[in-house]
């Protein structure tokens, strides 16, 4: 049943924040503008939630480790991608579909682990208290994965498809999690930082150098840091 649950929370969360996403597309008047407040989201939730998770379960070591496994792997990808750039035949919206594909492989991954922690608690005192932190977990996820999505024009086929492979890693891991238990968290520690490491070089390489280009560094450290403190004030008040 955690499987079910898990995988349900997480693609109500992310509907909600595609739906955050989509409400707000009227102001976005700008790539520059779109892609700073992206990246200052990202940060956020690396800083505030993902990174403080990966530094618990496991020690400096092995987040080092799986951060550095991280880039690699995002340099192997970005290169690959980047040899078949011309998708839609405009450039500006294959940096959108490039960053949304990266970003769906980023928090697919970083969802595997939370699924495997979902599973090994479940009948623990944690419970359905797991289902609301799942779902809040995911919103702030969901308006950064499907901004990009929404600015290609993608269908709503294609968008729910992407939910169901976000959120099936979670059923996926919550599985295993129930079968086999917690019982090395370091391997979980390992593969967090491993998303970390794919997800800061998106936001360094795909959003911020996308977004200087179209606007000054001034003007984008402004939109970001907006960005990061919405997701500072999310995870301190509303969460």
């Amino acid at each position: 049943m955690a499987w079910l649950i898990g995988f349900l929370s997480t693609a109500l969360g992310l509907g909600i924040g595609g739906g955050v996403a989509w409400s707000l597309k009227g102001f976005q008047k700008s790539v520059a503008t779109i892609y700073a407040l992206c990246g200052g989201l990202i940060v956020g939730l690396i800083s505030f939630e993902i990174g403080p998770e990966s530094i618990q379960l496991g020690d400096w070591v092995i987040v080092s480790l799986g951060f550095l496994t991280g880039v690699l792997l995002f340099e192997l990808l970005h290169k690959a991608f980047h040899r078949n750039i011309g998708i839609t035949g405009n450039r500006e919206k294959d940096v959108f579909l490039h960053t949304s594909i990266l970003l769906t492989l980023g928090i697919s991954l970083h969802n595997l682990p939370i699924g495997v922690i979902l599973g090994a608690t479940n009948h623990s005192s944690v419970g359905m208290s797991i289902l609301p932190v799942l779902i809040l977990h995911n919103i702030p996820e969901g308006i950064i994965l499907f901004t990009p999505l929404f600015m290609v024009g993608v269908s709503f086929c294609r968008l729910l498809m992407v939910s169901i492979l976000v959120a099936l890693p979670v059923a996926v891991g919550a599985s295993i999690g129930s079968i086999f238990g917690m019982e090395n968290p370091l391997h979980l520690a390992f593969s967090i930082s491993l998303t970390i490491g794919i997800i800061i070089m998106i936001t360094i390489r795909e959003i911020f150098t996308e977004s200087i280009k179209q606007s000054s560094i001034r003007y984008c450290f402004l939109i970001a840091f907006m960005g990061y403190a919405l997701i500072g004030i999310y995870f301190h008040v509303i969460k």
